[in-house]
Protein backbone atom coordinates (compact mmCIF):
# COMPACT_ATOMS: atom_id res chain seq x y z
CA UNK A 1 0.00 0.00 0.00
CA UNK A 2 1.50 3.33 -1.02
CA UNK A 3 1.81 6.32 1.29
CA UNK A 4 -1.09 8.18 -0.32
CA UNK A 5 -3.51 5.35 0.39
CA UNK A 6 -2.33 5.12 4.01
CA UNK A 7 -2.81 8.84 4.51
CA UNK A 8 -6.24 8.66 2.92
CA UNK A 9 -7.33 5.81 5.21
CA UNK A 10 -5.96 7.59 8.26
CA UNK A 11 -7.81 10.73 7.23
CA UNK A 12 -11.04 8.77 6.90
CA UNK A 13 -10.40 7.06 10.26
CA UNK A 14 -9.77 10.34 12.04
CA UNK A 15 -12.87 11.80 10.40
CA UNK A 16 -14.99 8.89 11.61
CA UNK A 17 -13.51 9.18 15.10
CA UNK A 18 -14.20 12.92 15.13
CA UNK A 19 -17.84 12.39 14.14
CA UNK A 20 -18.27 9.61 16.70
CA UNK A 21 -16.68 11.78 19.39
CA UNK A 22 -18.94 14.69 18.52
CA UNK A 23 -22.00 12.43 18.60
CA UNK A 24 -20.90 11.02 21.93
CA UNK A 25 -20.49 14.48 23.44
CA UNK A 26 -23.84 15.61 22.05
CA UNK A 27 -25.65 12.50 23.33
CA UNK A 28 -23.92 12.72 26.69
CA UNK A 29 -24.81 16.41 26.95
CA UNK A 30 -28.46 15.70 26.19
CA UNK A 31 -28.55 12.85 28.67
CA UNK A 32 -26.93 14.86 31.48
CA UNK A 33 -28.43 18.28 30.69
CA UNK A 34 -30.88 19.43 33.34
CA UNK A 35 -34.43 19.78 32.07
CA UNK A 36 -36.85 22.32 33.51
CA UNK A 37 -40.48 22.52 32.44
CA UNK A 38 -42.29 25.80 33.10
CA UNK A 39 -45.98 24.90 33.38
CA UNK A 40 -48.39 27.86 33.36
CA UNK A 41 -52.07 27.63 34.21
CA UNK A 42 -52.85 30.61 32.00
CA UNK A 43 -51.75 32.26 28.73
CA UNK A 44 -48.61 34.32 28.00
CA UNK A 45 -50.66 37.48 27.26
CA UNK A 46 -52.13 37.52 30.80
CA UNK A 47 -50.28 40.29 32.68
CA UNK A 48 -49.72 38.13 35.77
CA UNK A 49 -48.16 35.40 33.62
CA UNK A 50 -46.05 38.04 31.87
CA UNK A 51 -44.61 39.30 35.17
CA UNK A 52 -43.95 35.78 36.47
CA UNK A 53 -42.12 35.01 33.22
CA UNK A 54 -39.91 38.07 33.64
CA UNK A 55 -38.92 36.83 37.09
CA UNK A 56 -38.32 33.32 35.76
CA UNK A 57 -36.24 34.48 32.80
CA UNK A 58 -34.06 36.78 34.88
CA UNK A 59 -33.21 33.98 37.28
CA UNK A 60 -32.84 31.32 34.57
CA UNK A 61 -30.41 33.47 32.58
CA UNK A 62 -27.68 32.40 35.01
CA UNK A 63 -28.13 28.78 33.89
CA UNK A 64 -27.90 28.75 30.08
CA UNK A 65 -26.81 25.11 30.17
CA UNK A 66 -30.28 24.03 31.33
CA UNK A 67 -32.85 22.96 28.79
CA UNK A 68 -36.05 24.93 29.51
CA UNK A 69 -39.45 24.27 27.98
CA UNK A 70 -42.60 26.40 28.41
CA UNK A 71 -46.16 25.10 28.37
CA UNK A 72 -49.35 27.20 28.76
CA UNK A 73 -52.70 25.66 29.74
CA UNK A 74 -54.64 28.86 28.85
CA UNK A 75 -57.38 28.34 31.43
CA UNK A 76 -58.34 31.97 32.05
CA UNK A 77 -59.64 32.14 28.50
CA UNK A 78 -60.96 28.54 28.50
CA UNK A 79 -62.45 27.93 31.96
CA UNK A 80 -65.10 25.39 30.97
CA UNK A 81 -64.96 21.83 32.39
CA UNK A 82 -64.27 20.11 29.05
CA UNK A 83 -61.45 22.55 28.25
CA UNK A 84 -59.95 22.12 31.72
CA UNK A 85 -59.97 18.34 31.38
CA UNK A 86 -58.31 18.51 27.95
CA UNK A 87 -55.68 21.00 29.15
CA UNK A 88 -54.83 18.81 32.13
CA UNK A 89 -54.52 15.69 29.98
CA UNK A 90 -52.27 17.46 27.49
CA UNK A 91 -50.03 18.92 30.20
CA UNK A 92 -49.61 15.56 31.92
CA UNK A 93 -48.65 14.06 28.57
CA UNK A 94 -45.97 16.73 28.13
CA UNK A 95 -44.53 15.86 31.54
CA UNK A 96 -44.56 12.12 30.81
CA UNK A 97 -43.02 12.43 27.35
CA UNK A 98 -40.41 15.16 27.96
CA UNK A 99 -39.41 13.78 31.39
CA UNK A 100 -38.10 16.98 33.04
CA UNK A 101 -35.96 16.93 36.15
CA UNK A 102 -37.97 19.78 37.68
CA UNK A 103 -41.39 21.21 36.89
CA UNK A 104 -42.04 24.81 37.95
CA UNK A 105 -45.84 24.97 37.99
CA UNK A 106 -47.55 28.34 38.21
CA UNK A 107 -50.97 28.95 39.84
CA UNK A 108 -53.50 26.61 41.36
CA UNK A 109 -54.95 25.08 38.21
CA UNK A 110 -51.58 23.58 37.31
CA UNK A 111 -51.46 21.92 40.73
CA UNK A 112 -55.06 20.68 40.64
CA UNK A 113 -54.97 19.30 37.10
CA UNK A 114 -51.36 18.15 36.83
CA UNK A 115 -49.27 18.38 39.99
CA UNK A 116 -51.35 16.10 42.17
CA UNK A 117 -50.77 13.27 39.68
CA UNK A 118 -46.99 13.39 40.24
CA UNK A 119 -46.83 13.49 44.04
CA UNK A 120 -43.83 11.44 45.26
CA UNK A 121 -42.78 10.62 41.70
CA UNK A 122 -39.32 8.97 42.03
CA UNK A 123 -37.61 10.93 39.24
CA UNK A 124 -39.50 14.24 39.12
CA UNK A 125 -39.18 17.25 41.41
CA UNK A 126 -42.05 19.75 41.64
CA UNK A 127 -41.86 23.46 42.49
CA UNK A 128 -45.19 25.28 42.74
CA UNK A 129 -45.71 29.04 42.60
CA UNK A 130 -48.70 31.38 42.61
CA UNK A 131 -50.73 29.12 44.92
CA UNK A 132 -53.47 31.20 46.55
CA UNK A 133 -54.63 28.84 49.27
CA UNK A 134 -53.14 25.75 50.87
CA UNK A 135 -51.77 22.65 49.17
CA UNK A 136 -53.76 20.00 51.03
CA UNK A 137 -56.11 19.36 48.10
CA UNK A 138 -53.15 18.58 45.84
CA UNK A 139 -51.60 15.97 48.16
CA UNK A 140 -48.47 18.09 48.64
CA UNK A 141 -48.46 17.98 52.44
CA UNK A 142 -45.62 15.66 53.41
CA UNK A 143 -44.73 14.94 49.75
CA UNK A 144 -41.02 14.21 49.29
CA UNK A 145 -40.71 15.76 45.83
CA UNK A 146 -42.58 19.05 46.32
CA UNK A 147 -41.76 22.56 47.52
CA UNK A 148 -42.82 25.99 46.35
CA UNK A 149 -43.93 29.60 46.75
CA UNK A 150 -47.33 30.77 47.97
CA UNK A 151 -49.07 33.85 46.56
CA UNK A 152 -50.87 36.04 49.05
CA UNK A 153 -52.85 39.24 48.48
CA UNK A 154 -51.25 42.21 50.21
CA UNK A 155 -54.20 42.92 52.48
CA UNK A 156 -52.36 44.92 55.14
CA UNK A 157 -51.00 47.24 52.44
CA UNK A 158 -54.49 47.55 50.92
CA UNK A 159 -55.98 48.41 54.31
CA UNK A 160 -53.32 51.06 54.90
CA UNK A 161 -53.90 52.58 51.44
CA UNK A 162 -57.64 52.82 52.09
CA UNK A 163 -57.02 54.58 55.39
CA UNK A 164 -54.54 56.93 53.74
CA UNK A 165 -56.55 57.79 50.62
CA UNK A 166 -60.30 57.35 51.18
CA UNK A 167 -62.13 60.66 51.78
CA UNK A 168 -64.24 58.97 54.45
CA UNK A 169 -61.15 58.12 56.46
CA UNK A 170 -60.27 61.81 56.61
CA UNK A 171 -63.66 62.34 58.21
CA UNK A 172 -62.85 59.58 60.73
CA UNK A 173 -65.89 57.49 59.82
CA UNK A 174 -65.73 53.69 60.07
CA UNK A 175 -65.24 52.48 56.52
CA UNK A 176 -66.78 49.25 55.24
CA UNK A 177 -64.83 47.15 52.73
CA UNK A 178 -66.43 44.41 50.61
CA UNK A 179 -64.67 41.81 48.46
CA UNK A 180 -66.05 41.36 44.94
CA UNK A 181 -64.84 38.67 42.55
CA UNK A 182 -65.83 36.01 40.07
CA UNK A 183 -66.26 32.35 40.99
CA UNK A 184 -62.93 31.10 39.70
CA UNK A 185 -60.93 28.63 41.75
CA UNK A 186 -58.23 31.17 42.60
CA UNK A 187 -60.77 33.78 43.78
CA UNK A 188 -62.46 31.26 46.06
CA UNK A 189 -59.08 30.51 47.60
CA UNK A 190 -58.31 34.23 47.97
CA UNK A 191 -61.69 34.76 49.59
CA UNK A 192 -60.72 32.53 52.50
CA UNK A 193 -57.70 34.65 53.43
CA UNK A 194 -59.56 37.92 52.72
CA UNK A 195 -62.41 36.97 55.07
CA UNK A 196 -59.99 35.88 57.82
CA UNK A 197 -57.83 39.01 57.63
CA UNK A 198 -58.09 41.55 60.45
CA UNK A 199 -59.29 44.65 58.57
CA UNK A 200 -59.60 46.83 61.69
CA UNK A 201 -60.09 49.74 62.00
CA UNK A 202 -62.03 49.08 58.77
CA UNK A 203 -65.19 46.99 58.94
CA UNK A 204 -65.21 43.91 56.73
CA UNK A 205 -68.62 43.77 55.02
CA UNK A 206 -68.22 40.28 53.54
CA UNK A 207 -67.80 39.11 49.95
CA UNK A 208 -69.80 38.58 46.79
CA UNK A 209 -68.55 36.03 44.28
CA UNK A 210 -70.62 36.10 41.10
CA UNK A 211 -70.72 34.05 37.91
CA UNK A 212 -72.20 36.44 35.35
CA UNK A 213 -71.75 40.04 34.26
CA UNK A 214 -75.36 41.02 35.17
CA UNK A 215 -74.74 39.67 38.69
CA UNK A 216 -71.53 41.70 38.85
CA UNK A 217 -73.35 44.85 37.74
CA UNK A 218 -76.07 44.37 40.34
CA UNK A 219 -73.47 43.88 43.07
CA UNK A 220 -71.62 47.07 42.13
CA UNK A 221 -74.79 49.18 42.03
CA UNK A 222 -75.75 47.91 45.50
CA UNK A 223 -72.56 49.23 47.08
CA UNK A 224 -74.14 52.53 48.19
CA UNK A 225 -75.91 50.74 51.02
CA UNK A 226 -73.40 47.94 51.64
CA UNK A 227 -69.83 49.26 51.52
CA UNK A 228 -67.62 52.35 51.29
CA UNK A 229 -64.88 50.69 49.24
CA UNK A 230 -64.68 47.64 46.98
CA UNK A 231 -61.74 45.26 47.05
CA UNK A 232 -61.73 43.48 43.69
CA UNK A 233 -59.77 40.25 43.21
CA UNK A 234 -60.52 38.87 39.73
CA UNK A 235 -63.21 39.17 37.07
CA UNK A 236 -61.88 37.27 34.07
CA UNK A 237 -64.38 34.44 34.33
CA UNK A 238 -67.62 36.39 34.13
CA UNK A 239 -70.08 34.92 31.63
CA UNK A 240 -72.07 37.28 29.44
CA UNK A 241 -75.29 35.96 30.99
CA UNK A 242 -76.78 32.87 32.60
CA UNK A 243 -77.49 31.45 29.14
CA UNK A 244 -74.44 32.80 27.26
CA UNK A 245 -71.21 31.35 28.67
CA UNK A 246 -68.93 33.50 26.51
CA UNK A 247 -66.59 35.55 28.70
CA UNK A 248 -66.90 39.30 29.02
CA UNK A 249 -63.74 41.23 28.16
CA UNK A 250 -61.83 42.29 31.31
CA UNK A 251 -61.57 45.84 29.99
CA UNK A 252 -65.34 45.96 29.47
CA UNK A 253 -65.90 44.80 33.04
CA UNK A 254 -63.52 47.38 34.49
CA UNK A 255 -64.76 50.23 32.27
CA UNK A 256 -68.36 49.64 33.31
CA UNK A 257 -67.37 49.23 36.97
CA UNK A 258 -65.34 52.43 37.13
CA UNK A 259 -68.15 54.45 35.52
CA UNK A 260 -70.93 53.03 37.67
CA UNK A 261 -69.41 52.26 41.05
CA UNK A 262 -70.60 54.64 43.77
CA UNK A 263 -67.49 53.86 45.86
CA UNK A 264 -63.71 53.72 45.22
CA UNK A 265 -62.28 50.38 44.06
CA UNK A 266 -58.98 48.83 45.13
CA UNK A 267 -57.63 46.05 42.94
CA UNK A 268 -55.89 43.07 44.48
CA UNK A 269 -53.91 42.53 41.27
CA UNK A 270 -51.99 44.99 39.14
CA UNK A 271 -53.94 44.08 36.02
CA UNK A 272 -56.97 45.88 37.48
CA UNK A 273 -55.30 49.21 36.69
CA UNK A 274 -53.92 47.93 33.37
CA UNK A 275 -57.53 47.13 32.45
CA UNK A 276 -58.61 50.71 33.26
CA UNK A 277 -59.06 50.74 37.05
CA UNK A 278 -57.94 53.45 39.46
CA UNK A 279 -55.61 51.77 41.97
CA UNK A 280 -54.19 48.36 42.83
CA UNK A 281 -51.71 46.71 45.13
CA UNK A 282 -50.72 43.39 43.60
CA UNK A 283 -48.41 40.58 44.63
CA UNK A 284 -45.20 40.62 42.64
CA UNK A 285 -45.11 38.14 39.77
CA UNK A 286 -41.40 38.95 39.46
CA UNK A 287 -40.86 37.68 43.00
CA UNK A 288 -42.86 34.50 42.37
CA UNK A 289 -40.80 33.61 39.29
CA UNK A 290 -37.47 34.49 40.90
CA UNK A 291 -38.13 32.54 44.07
CA UNK A 292 -39.36 29.48 42.17
CA UNK A 293 -36.10 29.34 40.19
CA UNK A 294 -34.09 29.77 43.39
CA UNK A 295 -35.75 26.64 44.75
CA UNK A 296 -35.09 24.80 41.48
CA UNK A 297 -31.42 25.79 41.70
CA UNK A 298 -31.13 24.28 45.18
CA UNK A 299 -32.68 21.08 43.84
CA UNK A 300 -30.66 20.79 40.61
CA UNK A 301 -27.35 22.48 41.39
CA UNK A 302 -27.11 21.71 45.09
CA UNK A 303 -28.95 18.36 44.98
CA UNK A 304 -31.29 19.35 47.81
CA UNK A 305 -34.39 17.26 48.40
CA UNK A 306 -37.53 19.37 47.86
CA UNK A 307 -39.03 18.35 51.19
CA UNK A 308 -35.94 19.75 52.95
CA UNK A 309 -36.52 23.23 51.50
CA UNK A 310 -38.73 25.72 53.29
CA UNK A 311 -41.88 26.65 51.38
CA UNK A 312 -41.92 30.41 50.79
CA UNK A 313 -44.63 33.06 50.76
CA UNK A 314 -45.17 36.44 49.10
CA UNK A 315 -43.27 39.33 50.70
CA UNK A 316 -43.24 41.94 47.93
CA UNK A 317 -46.04 43.92 46.30
CA UNK A 318 -46.32 46.35 43.39
CA UNK A 319 -48.27 49.65 43.23
CA UNK A 320 -50.42 50.53 40.20
CA UNK A 321 -52.14 53.93 39.83
CA UNK A 322 -54.41 55.75 37.39
CA UNK A 323 -54.69 59.31 38.76
CA UNK A 324 -57.63 60.42 36.59
CA UNK A 325 -59.82 57.67 38.04
CA UNK A 326 -58.53 58.28 41.56
CA UNK A 327 -59.57 61.93 41.25
CA UNK A 328 -63.11 60.87 40.29
CA UNK A 329 -63.45 59.20 43.69
CA UNK A 330 -61.50 61.91 45.55
CA UNK A 331 -58.99 59.21 46.50
CA UNK A 332 -55.65 60.90 47.27
CA UNK A 333 -52.54 59.10 48.49
CA UNK A 334 -49.15 60.33 49.75
CA UNK A 335 -46.59 60.95 47.00
CA UNK A 336 -44.63 57.86 48.05
CA UNK A 337 -47.25 55.68 46.30
CA UNK A 338 -46.92 57.65 43.09
CA UNK A 339 -43.13 57.49 43.22
CA UNK A 340 -43.25 53.71 43.64
CA UNK A 341 -45.74 53.31 40.77
CA UNK A 342 -43.68 55.57 38.49
CA UNK A 343 -40.46 53.71 39.33
CA UNK A 344 -42.07 50.44 38.22
CA UNK A 345 -43.67 52.01 35.13
CA UNK A 346 -47.11 51.35 36.61
CA UNK A 347 -48.34 54.97 36.67
CA UNK A 348 -50.98 55.45 33.97
CA UNK A 349 -51.41 59.16 33.16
Amino acid sequence: MDGFAVKRRLSILFGVLFVLGTLYLAINHNLTQKRVLILHSYDPEYSWTRDVNIGLQRALSAYPEWSVRWHYMDLKRRPWPDARQAAGTQARRVVDEWRPDVVIAIDDDAQALVGKHFVNHPHLKWVFAGVNGGVEDYGYVGARNVTGVFERKQLAAARDAILAGHPGARGRQTLRVLHLGDQSHSVKLDDVSISRFDWQPLQYAGSKLVATFPEWQAAVLAMTDQADVLFVSNYRKLSRSATDRSLVSPREVVAWTEINSPVPIIGGNGFYVEDGGMFALGPSGFEQGNQAVRLAVQILAQEASPDSLMQLSTREFVVFMRPTQMAVHNFHLPYLYEAFARAMNNYFD
